[in-house]
């Protein structure tokens, strides 16, 4: 029986540091208004948490290490893994592909402060924090 692309992972042990399993996103609604924003940015004030849009489609990443990745970065639960994880194909992921695609990716406050400023026409009189991204 030939092996699918899907359950090759010979290229899962060069990645390092496992990629797929170091996050979890999620679509969320566009922002709309100005306190869409302010909730926004009140969710990229925590730690670990990046929001990015991809094909015109707004989402939250949260940047956390699956539990059950060993520290050798094998998934301990393999043959019992989710069906999110079964459908993660190695041949386009984030260790093969150049770049994830999105339009944008705001890894900090600041990044999507400056995004609302420039391009909407809502007033955040707040200038950028200078605090560094905290995701990768």
């Amino acid at each position: 029986m030939a092996q699918s692309e899907r359950d090759d992972t010979s290229q899962c042990e060069r990645c390092l540091p496992a990629y797929c399993c170091n996050y979890f996103a999620f679509e969320i609604d566009e922002p709309e208004d100005r306190k869409d924003y302010d909730s926004l940015l009140w969710k990229i004030a925590h730690d670990k948490v990046s929001i990015y849009i991809y094909r015109k489609s707004w989402y939250i990443m949260i940047h956390t290490r699956c539990n059950f990745l060993t520290p050798e970065n094998k998934c301990a639960i393999y043959e019992n893994r989710p069906y999110m994880c079964r459908e993660h194909s190695t041949e386009n992921c984030e260790f093969t592909g150049d770049d994830y695609g999105f339009t944008e990716h705001f890894k900090s406050y600041d990044d999507l402060l400056r995004y609302i400023k420039a391009n909407t026409n809502f007033r955040f009189k707040q200038e950028p924090t200078g605090v560094p991204a905290n995701c990768i």
